[in-house]
């Protein structure tokens, strides 16, 4: 090859490197743009997501609250129904505080007060009170409708009472003769805990972190930040942050630029008649991987790919495995006290409820067959407790290993049913303590809805528990034995 082929060949070779050079260069460039666009738009959509879910807790809390309100309500009204019937079946009670205080403390209330038919107070537990009339200041002149219809039945939100401002909620009613009115007031300590609990800077800050990612929730009226994943931006307005939200639409989410505490990030905001919603990601944070992915992109990306699969697909089988296990106790095969905890919301709300049966079971002597015989010995009892409490009491419910030897049965059934399932229960254990020369001895103690309907699912379970420690100290005590859990 000649010098001027040779020269040819170099003015080629070096426009194939220019045009390769050049082309790198160029989809780089539209990787550049398309993965960061790509990114925002993931960014907003996340944005999005998390918005919906934070205005459905918002929602949630506020139904949750008035929903408080209202159950609590229909009961004092029904406490104060209960005080006028006791007080016109004994008159004396009316002239008497300390029966009136007895009366109060017998329906768990806090005051009572007797109002004449002009809307006086005429006696009551507190005496200071004497002589307050519905036209004594705006807390008592809510009741003013009760002049007007002897049928009417009234409570009153939480507010501070008109003699010493101490938050209240009153509820009031006439007696049958309808010649007096009968008030009683309770300070609502769990409402007003739920109400703590539930308010927005408290519900912001107890959501889940979510790395590179702000919630700030304002009022939508004066832009003041009343909840925020950022402490101190609580109090501040918008504009402070550096937020524009003056032309949110209150019925689509609006996306935007700007610069949050100086700092460039994309903003997501969505409004309704109270709160503006914004969720800031940073900038930086939303692109962070973008440019080791244009470095790696043509180079690994197949390597990339076959990682990624083997990742994937280990992840969702161990995913799969963990899921199984997680509600399991490895040693039984019965659901753990994670599954009792899942289970126990659901069933508050079983239509089955009023057959629910909770039953507690405590192995007698594990620790001392574990100090004695070592801690196989333990494990043989507790497999054999697991399955013959699965084979007596699984057919009418789930049997939870909820400890280290503690059991609980959530069954449905009725007591010739309970009866049978517990004879046969006996009758295996004490057939395997024979064949294997070991004690296998349990404790138990039932409650059911039926014998305690006011009850909730956690209050059955103390009942229960209760019950199951009575049978433990009777069976140690037959044994001459000090109680060992």
């Amino acid at each position: 090859m000649d010098t001027k082929q040779k020269d040819g060949q170099l003015k080629r070779n070096l426009f194939l490197i220019l045009v390769i050079a050049f082309s790198i260069v160029l989809l780089l460039g539209i990787a550049y743009v398309v993965l960061t666009t790509s990114a925002r738009e993931q960014a907003y959509r996340t944005a999005s997501v998390l918005a919906d879910q934070i205005e459905s807790i918002l929602k949630t809390n506020k139904q949750k609250e008035a929903s408080l309100v209202e159950a609590l309500k229909e009961n004092y009204i029904a406490k104060a129904k209960a005080v006028a019937y006791i007080i016109d079946k004994n008159p004396e009670i009316e002239a008497s505080i300390a029966e009136q205080i007895r009366v109060a403390k017998l329906m768990a209330i806090d005051e009572i007060h007797i109002f004449d038919e002009t809307g006086t107070i005429v006696s009551g537990t507190v005496p200071i009170y004497y002589g307050f009339s519905f036209d004594s200041g705006e807390q008592m002149a809510f009741f003013k409708p009760m002049l007007e219809n002897k049928a009417l039945s009234m409570c009153q939100d939480v507010t501070p009472n008109t003699a010493e401002g101490k938050s209240m909620m009153y509820a009031i009613c006439w007696n049958d003769s309808g010649s007096k009115m009968i008030q009683i007031g309770i300070e609502p300590v769990r409402l007003l805990e739920e109400l703590r609990t539930n308010q927005i800077s408290q519900v912001i800050a107890d959501l889940p972190a979510y790395e590179g990612i702000d919630i700030i929730v304002a009022d939508s009226v004066t832009g003041e930040v009343v909840g925020s994943t950022t402490s101190k931006n609580i109090g501040r307005s918008m504009k402070e942050l550096g937020i524009d939200s003056e032309n949110v639409d209150q019925y689509h989410q609006v996306t935007l630029s700007a610069l949050v505490n100086r700092v460039p990030a994309y903003c997501l905001m969505s409004q309704d008649d109270e709160y503006t919603i914004t969720i800031v990601q940073k900038k930086s944070d939303v692109n962070q991987n973008i440019p080791m992915v244009i470095m790696t992109m043509f180079l690994y990306l197949l390597l990339a790919v076959v990682i990624i699969f083997f990742v994937v697909r280990n992840m969702n089988r161990r995913l799969i495995d963990e899921h199984k296990n997680a509600n399991t106790d490895q040693l039984t095969g019965l659901p753990n006290r994670r599954a009792y905890e899942i289970d126990s919301k659901i069933l508050e709300q079983d239509p089955r409820k009023e057959k629910l049966v909770y039953g507690v079971f405590d192995i007698n002597g594990l620790k001392a067959a574990n100090d004695l015989l070592g801690h196989e010995a333990g494990d043989e009892l507790l497999i054999a407790a697991s399955k013959y409490l699965r084979e007596c009491f699984g057919p009418y419910g789930t049997v939870y290993r909820t400890g280290g030897d503690e059991f609980v049965a959530i069954l449905f059934l009725d007591e010739e049913h309970l009866k049978q399932a517990e004879e046969e229960f006996i009758d295996h254990i004490e057939s395997w303590s024979r064949s294997h020369g070991q004690e296998l001895s349990l404790s138990w103690g039932w409650a059911s809805f039926h014998e305690n309907p006011e009850l909730t699912l956690a209050e059955l379970a103390k009942v229960a528990d209760r019950r199951m420690y009575e049978n433990k100290a009777n069976y140690y005590k037959s044994k001459g034995k000090d109680r060992r859990r």
